[in-house]
């Protein structure tokens, strides 16, 4: 099989955030009076939609304004240990993106994430050099969140591409299951946090230098 597009993941996929997040939501948690272990984290919180992982945290009913207060306050949070970090994009990926440019071959990502960090992200990493934000498809209230499939058919539809010749770049568990789900054609793992994949058959990496370039059907190698 040769492969037509590509979907990536954001968080813990092209950005390699997740410590910056578990540390916003244990201190936004800390402010509400919950403490969740890295396991019930990985349960409740990674690759989920915020409205989600609200309503099994606090495990009530949220208005949507309380829901949009709630986001707001963790997101603030967030974003101020991004800025005291060192913002980069994971290893290989901005040459993976020419890539990708240069051999003709569509691209977007498809992100949990709302609406308030594409705009952070864009801001500070300059995506539009590679990205069209009306393309972006990220978390508006919409659809479902991971694992349902909704996410990656939607972006499936964004690259006019049959999703069994897109590849997508997933990290989390319950987005490796929405692209299965989706009926995605290959799934790469990017093992950003020293995870345990041996209990799937998809290929893991570890920086995108890794990845076989071949596997896609309209390559200019020149």
């Amino acid at each position: 099989m040769k492969y037509q597009g590509v979907i990536f993941d954001f968080n813990g996929t092209l950005f390699w955030d997740t410590p910056l997040h578990n540390r916003a939501w244990d201190n936004f948690l800390k402010v509400h009076g919950i403490k969740l272990t890295d396991t019930e984290k990985n349960e409740k919180i990674h690759g989920k939609t915020n409205q989600d992982i609200l309503s099994n945290i606090f495990n009530i009913n949220l208005s949507d304004e309380e829901v949009f207060s709630l986001i707001l306050e963790k997101e603030t949070i967030y974003h101020d240990l991004c800025l005291e970090s060192e913002m980069k994009l994971a290893e290989g990926a901005i040459d993976f993106f020419e890539f990708l440019i240069k051999s003709c071959i569509p691209f977007t990502i498809a992100t949990a994430s709302g609406k308030e960090n594409i705009v952070f992200y864009f801001e500070h990493f300059r995506l539009e050099k590679w990205f069209s934000f009306d393309h972006i498809v990220y978390n508006d209230g919409t659809f479902r969140g991971k694992p349902s499939p909704d996410i990656f058919l939607i972006a499936a539809n964004k690259l006019k591409t049959d999703p069994q010749k897109i590849i997508v770049f997933e990290d989390s568990i319950s987005g490796i299951k929405a692209a299965e789900n989706a009926g995605i054609g290959k799934i790469v793992i990017v093992n950003s946090n020293k995870e345990n994949y041996s209990n799937w058959s998809h290929t893991v990496i570890t920086t995108f230098k890794d990845f076989d370039k071949s596997m896609f059907a309209k390559v200019n190698y020149t």
